[in-house]
């Protein structure tokens, strides 16, 4: 597979995905310490859409804009303090599903949906494993308010788990149909 290089083509796509990952952090149900967002949906969209290099990437630069202070997380919040808070394990596990789901993609050489819908489902998991360990330990460390691994479960990952595997599956039928146009376009590689 040809390595990607940071072209003004590439910086732009990454930036598109920065400002889908700000706009989908103000698309927002609260139902707890850590609300429901369109986030997840559009990490998993950069990750099919912008590979395993340049899908992390935008999602670092995300992190960074609102470790800086800019208000482009979750309900227009910002500060490095995020990454200690309740959604702080969320926030890095993102990182790590945009480049997972990027994987799977580079190596999915048949555009299959179901494949796709298969890696992103992983991916929410990973997402809740490393969500529910930081929310936990935010609690426990940063807020001084312990919890037990299942109460941290029902308040983290229960409430959200119908709408992820939907937004999976939305995004792997949404990222391999775009994926596929882009490519007979000749304006994505394989």
């Amino acid at each position: 597979m040809k390595r990607e290089t940071l072209t003004t083509r590439n910086i732009m796509l990454m930036g598109l995905f920065v400002a889908l990952m700000v706009i989908s952090s103000y698309i927002v149900i609260p139902i707890g310490p850590v609300p429901i967002t369109l986030q997840t949906f559009v990490v998993l969209l950069a990750g099919i859409l912008l590979g395993s290099r340049l899908g992390p990437l935008s999602i670092i630069a995300w992190i960074i804009l609102g470790c800086a202070g800019l208000p482009v997380f979750n309900q227009g919040q910002g500060g490095a303090v995020m990454l200690v808070g309740p959604t702080s394990g969320f926030l890095v596990s993102f990182v790590l599903m945009a480049w997972l789901v990027g994987f799977c993609t580079e190596r999915n050489t048949n555009n299959s949906v179901w494949y796709m819908a298969g890696a992103m489902i992983l991916a929410v998991i990973i997402c809740y494993i490393l969500g529910l360990i930081g929310f936990k330990l935010s609690f426990a460390y940063f807020l001084h308010k312990p919890m037990t691994w299942s109460k941290g479960f029902i308040l983290a990952v229960a409430p959200f788990l119908p709408f992820d595997i939907i937004k999976a599956v939305l995004a792997a039928f949404i990222g391999v149909k775009v994926r596929s146009a882009l490519q007979m376009a000749g304006l994505l590689t394989k």
